[in-house]
């Protein structure tokens, strides 16, 4: 493929960021870019790992521009990250601390179609985090196909987000989309509610939150109110209609909801607190047999299969069924771990939890619960109102917090090592294995 797409299809005096109420406009932000591509080290491989989300985009654009490959790590963990480095070795890594000086520009890169720009690490939550490598004509495609998906049109819009940038959902709204689209991206990535709202006020309006389910239900939970949000766009899990809802009565918000995955992108949204049914984007086929989903696109490289079941509905609408790793089989009857989980949460004073298999031919479940207050046995009389007995989890322990990365979700390793660490102290404890007392 030799042919090349421009980093921006922005005008110059576009606005492209808003730091601490100043506005950035494209050609300041390409002059930044040229530079900084100029000051580089001399690898192929970067790890960003910028604090400020303006700077982030700045470091991805100009790694691009000079060649290199953004290594976009799962976590910010010091273990996570020497994995990277050390697989990948050619490297080093992008804090952001130092930008050399610039002038505006007006000249747009044009960055070759086929030059690999990015390697995206998946959470983990399904097993071991894997390697996804991304072509700058696969974003930039992905990024106008999103901007149609996400409901973006011609008036420009604030952007906060919560979100790191290394994530596959933060990197597609964040960085890739104000690239094409009308969208001036807030620097701040606020994780706590209070905080997550001062930097909505510093924001001029039209006003949208790209976030996740974890965030957003924090942030209806802190009741904070008085804020006007445009536009929620939410992924990483599953959004409850009911969670869609409030956040619309309490903001004045249009939720949009995104499905997709860090192989191909965002494949498809609904406006969650009225449709059930899921609407594929526009460049996407989806091709169901025997349970199996598969997804192509012409600037994907290749199909791509999903972990999810669905069920097609006409050509473009689908309803979304659950996970392959998702369904489970406990003493014949089949259950979905997503069910079982929102009922666990649900239950007062649960403030976190996870119910999982230990093993994937382990006859029991089990669960790890954030439910200071409550005892275990508490915790199981009340599953037993709402959930099979087939499916309580045995043993059930409590901890201080789950280890959840700041997309909200849980990489199952961790997981598993927490899950062992609190099975040794119990046991040290003389604590029954089943909590049956």
């Amino acid at each position: 493929m030799n042919a090349s797409y421009p980093l921006t299809s922005r005008r110059p005096d576009d606005v492209i960021a808003c730091l601490d109420g100043a506005e950035v406009r494209v050609g300041e932000f390409l002059g930044q870019v040229r530079a900084l591509a100029a000051d580089l080290p001399d690898h192929r491989y970067v790890i960003n790992l910028a604090g400020s989300r303006y700077t982030f985009l700045l470091g991805f654009c100009a790694a691009t521009v000079a060649g290199q490959c953004t290594l976009l790590p799962p976590n910010r963990q010091k273990a996570t990250v020497q994995g990277i480095r050390d697989e990948f070795t050619d490297n080093y890594v992008f804090d952001g601390t130092a930008l050399p000086r610039s002038a505006p520009a007006t000249d747009v890169p044009e960055i070759p179609a086929d030059r690999l720009v990015a390697m995206v690490f998946t959470s983990g939550s399904t097993g071991e985090s894997t390697a996804h490598r991304k072509y700058w004509h696969t974003l930039q495609a992905g990024a106008f196909a999103n901007k149609d998906c996400y409901g973006i049109g011609d008036e420009r819009i604030y952007m906060l987000a919560t979100v790191p940038p290394q994530h596959n959902w933060g990197l597609e709204t964040s960085v890739l989309l104000p690239l094409v689209a009308d969208v001036a991206i807030s620097g701040e990535t606020p994780l706590f509610p209070q905080d997550i709202a001062d930097a909505l006020t510093r924001l001029p309006e039209p006003r949208a939150l790209v976030s996740s389910p974890m965030h957003l239900d924090s942030l209806l939970q802190s009741g904070i109110s008085g804020i006007r949000i445009d536009r929620i766009l939410s992924a990483t899990a599953p959004m409850s209609t009911q969670l869609a809802r409030q956040l619309e009565s309490r903001f004045g918000a249009r939720v949009n909801e995104v499905f997709g995955c860090t192989e191909a992108g965002s494949l498809a949204s609904r406006a969650t607190a009225s449709e059930s049914l899921w609407h594929i984007a526009a460049p996407f086929d989806f091709d169901v047999r025997d349970n199996k989903v598969r997804v192509s696109a012409e600037h994907l490289p290749e199909p791509v299969d999903l972990n999810d079941i669905v069920e097609l509905v006409g050509d473009s609408a689908f309803r979304w069924l659950g996970r392959d790793q998702d369904m489970i089989n406990i003493a014949g009857k089949r259950g979905s771990l997503a069910h079982l989980n929102h009922r666990l949460t649900r239950i007062p004073g649960v403030l976190d939890g996870v119910i999982f298999l230990p093993e994937e031919d382990s006859k029991r479940l089990a669960a790890l619960v954030v439910a200071p207050g409550l005892e275990p046995s508490a915790i199981l009389d009340a599953l037993k109102e709402a959930i099979d007995p087939a499916f309580l989890p045995r043993p059930l322990y409590l901890v201080p917090m789950l280890p959840r990365q700041e997309t909200g979700k849980l990489a199952r390793k961790m997981v598993l090592d927490l899950f062992e660490t609190r099975r040794r102290l119990s046991e040290d404890d003389g604590e029954p294995a089943d909590n049956s007392r």
